[in-house]
């Protein structure tokens, strides 16, 4: 059977990351383990990730990529799935990914649709407009992952190096790019994780959107400086 090892990057986020952890204990399989990366939390973080995860790192990163980076250092399973702190995985999740790989030897990683967890009909309409990009950039061959929501096989992220530290937005979208280099990166239409909604409510729809779009562009050109702001 393949192992899994769920990676989560996490900073003050008592607020969301408990109902991804209950979400994770819900899934249909069982055989993985679940892996915090807390990059020394000033809220509950860490206390709350000890009551439902297997380990908690508690310790500084530069980016997020950094921080899924050093979950992965210590993660068992043969293929690593990359969670965000405020994202709920359907039940059946873990067991899609894990049928993907077996039926699918050519496959080493992959992504899937994303949702918000609000009602708001014009911010999930901006959201499947994410996963539209997101898909074409798989099609593409120039990306194709979300980074809230994808897996890739160990011995392929090891190859590679993990994610780049130095990116800032889009990092997953880089790193796709490497991997791809090993084999084939699936885009799962059916599979579709829950996000919660404060970034969009925070900076709006365009805001959040240009800065996706321009932060896909400058991850071909890693030597610039990027920023991203923590919305908490």
């Amino acid at each position: 059977m393949t192992n899994l090892s769920v990676i989560i990057p996490a900073f003050n986020e008592e607020q969301c990351i408990e109902r991804t952890l209950i979400a994770l204990r819900k899934q249909t399989l069982k055989d993985f383990e679940i892996i915090v990366k807390d990059g020394e939390s000033r809220d509950k973080t860490v206390g709350i990730a000890e009551k439902h995860a297997d380990n908690v790192i508690s310790k500084r990163d530069v980016s997020v990529a950094d921080a899924r980076n050093q979950g992965a250092s210590c993660a068992k399973g043969d293929v690593l799935v990359f969670v965000d702190a405020d994202t709920q995985l359907p039940p059946y999740a873990l067991e899609r990914v894990v049928k993907l790989m077996k039926t699918n030897k050519d496959v080493v990683g992959g992504s899937c649709r994303k949702i918000l967890d609000d009602g708001n009909v014009l911010n999930r309409l901006m959201y499947e407009l994410v996963n539209i990009s997101t898909f074409l950039s798989f099609y593409l061959r120039i990306g194709g992952a979300h980074g809230n929501c994808m897996y890739i096989k160990k011995s392929v992220f090891r190859k590679i190096g993990g994610f780049n530290p130095k990116i800032k937005v889009a990092e997953e979208q880089e790193l796709v790019r490497r991997a791809m280099r090993f084999g084939k990166f699936a885009f799962l239409l059916d599979l579709c994780v829950l996000e919660n909604s404060r970034r969009i409510k925070k900076w709006g729809r365009l805001k959040l959107y240009m800065s996706w779009l321009f932060g896909t562009f400058k991850s071909f050109r890693i030597w610039e400086k990027q920023a991203y702001e923590k919305v908490r």
